[in-house]
């Protein structure tokens, strides 16, 4: 079998990953106002020219970010549930405070109608809202939501209050975002399988509503 040959693309794939890695701990540890591309490539080990080389600039980078951040939530709840697999991510999120705080910045920058990145945040709300509504509308077959809700309207309402949560969360870091995400849920009758089974643990304060 012949071995491939690592040229110049494959390292500087390779280059390009270990920025983005970098970054996400740079900014995890910093957060986003004090994670200069300065600090990233000082971190990294390279010059802010050769950063500058990978990433045009800081909201090219960003975005990379953020896409690198979803990836790794992705598996991280590989083979779960949907909703699982978001609670999941929520858990995460609540130890990695300076990467929430670049998310939301960069969200609420995008609001700007020239921000380059809004394209990028409009298509993710979309995606996620698809997926959302598809997981509902099993649930629903599954007789879990009801037959009458509009699952369009649970999945908007859901992500604002997701996102709500996490502004909360950084100004008060007691807040707990997975807790309180979990007690949403159920106030629209969502089953989690891997909380029903034990394989995803919750508080005592997120037990389901009395019936």
């Amino acid at each position: 079998m012949a071995m491939t040959e690592r040229g110049p693309y494959s390292k500087g794939i390779e280059r390009r990953e270990a920025i983005l890695e970098s970054t996400l701990n740079v900014f995890s540890e910093l957060g986003s106002r004090k994670a200069s591309m300065r600090a990233i490539a000082r971190d990294v080990g390279i010059s802010p020219a050769l950063l500058q080389y990978y990433f045009s600039g800081r909201e090219e980078l960003l975005l990379e970010v953020i896409q690198e951040w979803d990836k790794a939530n992705a598996k991280r709840g590989a083979g779960m549930s949907h909703f699982a697999d978001w609670l999941t991510a929520i858990r995460h999120n609540a130890v990695v405070p300076g990467l929430v705080h670049l998310y939301m910045t960069c969200v609420m920058e995008a609001t700007d109608p020239e921000h380059p990145g809004r394209p990028f945040y409009r298509e993710r709300y979309a995606i996620l809202t698809r997926k959302i509504v598809g997981e509902l509308l099993v649930q629903q077959r599954n007789g879990n939501v009801p037959a009458d809700a509009d699952p369009e309207r649970i999945a908007r309402m859901l992500l604002a209050a997701s996102e709500g949560m996490q502004i909360r969360w950084l100004h008060e870091p007691d807040f707990d975002m997975f807790d309180e995400f979990l007690f949403l849920l159920r106030q629209f009758s969502i089953v989690i399988p891997e909380i029903e089974s034990g394989e995803l643990t919750v508080a005592h304060s997120a037990a389901p509503p009395e019936t």
